[in-house]
């Protein structure tokens, strides 16, 4: 997987407001500490490697179209372009995956807002929506899971990454310099809603261990018809 060099994340940043950079999580890619920037595009790898796993062998490149929602930074288009004729990344700060775009000339990728991602993709146009580390941030997420239902086709597949906010996971958040707590929910209990929402678990995986050493859940799901 193509790594997003720090000259390029460095001027994202500058063109961010600091709450959205740090939602991106930009600061985690560029720190001083080596195991906060290991744990960050570590995270990172596994999803890109889920995301290749899940369309090899299963979806034509030749007509496989991706969506990437809260595609923030863009870290996971140049993988996705990889797999699929046509991808959409979606997020309401556009400027950083801009940038990214145009630098490595990803020519099949379209940058939608959400507003006009619901308005321009037909319904089961998608094989495949990716949505890392962002469904944590959804406040309505039940009209978002429901939205993806209506955009998947039958054999589509839905990949998401979810903080566990363990308290492992908090004390990495205070060892990389983030305070506070901005999310909605967690992975227990958006990994429940998903279920409820009309998706069954295909793969789970607990990074960077299990049980309390969870910090992220990777979960791919189909759909139950």
């Amino acid at each position: 997987m193509r790594q997003i060099s720090s000259g390029l994340l460095r001027r994202m940043a500058e063109a961010l407001h600091d709450d959205v950079r740090d939602e991106m999580a930009i600061p985690s890619y560029l720190h001083l500490n080596p195991l906060i920037r290991w744990m960050a595009w570590h995270r990172v790898h596994l999803v890109a490697r889920a995301l290749r796993q899940i369309c090899v062998g299963r979806f034509d490149r030749s007509s496989c179209v991706i969506m990437d929602y809260g595609c923030g930074t863009g870290v996971l288009l140049g993988e996705a372009s990889h797999c699929a004729e046509t991808v959409y990344g979606v997020d309401l700060h556009l400027q950083p995956a801009t940038m990214l775009v145009n630098e490595w000339r990803l020519g099949n990728v379209q940058l939608l807002s959400n507003v006009e991602f619901q308005r321009a993709l037909p319904y089961r146009s998608l094989d495949l929506i990716v949505a890392a580390e962002v469904l944590e941030h959804v406040q309505e997420l039940h009209e978002c899971l429901a939205l993806f239902r209506s955009r998947l086709q039958p054999e589509g597949r839905l990949l998401v990454s979810l903080p566990t906010e363990s308290m492992f996971y908090r004390f990495g958040r205070r060892l990389a310099g983030f305070h506070g707590h901005y999310h909605v929910s967690n992975a227990a209990s958006i990994h429940h809603e998903i279920l409820a929402a009309g998706f069954q678990a295909a793969n789970l995986k607990k990074t960077p261990g299990p049980g309390p050493l969870a910090i992220y859940w990777i979960v791919e799901y189909t759909l139950r018809i």
